[in-house]
């Protein structure tokens, strides 16, 4: 059985900056999210299309919305 952290150690596990990215505009972490778009396959079908997209609050309105 794992042992259990302690709140401290969790708090301080999540406020560390170790190994995210930060956005020198904003100040906040770059997450990378999935996007599924729609696109016309071959024989005129729809199919799904799928992009990695790393967002933060400078584009996060704008990709949300679908204007990328």
């Amino acid at each position: 059985m794992p042992k259990a952290r302690s709140f401290g150690a969790k708090l301080a596990h999540e406020a560390s900056t170790e190994g995210k990215m930060i956005c020198p505009k904003c100040d906040t972490e770059i997450k990378k999210i999935k996007l599924v778009r729609a696109r016309k396959g071959k024989n005129k079908s729809w199919m799904p299309k799928y992009d990695y997209v790393d967002i933060c609050k400078c584009n996060e309105k704008d990709i949300l919305a679908g204007k990328i």
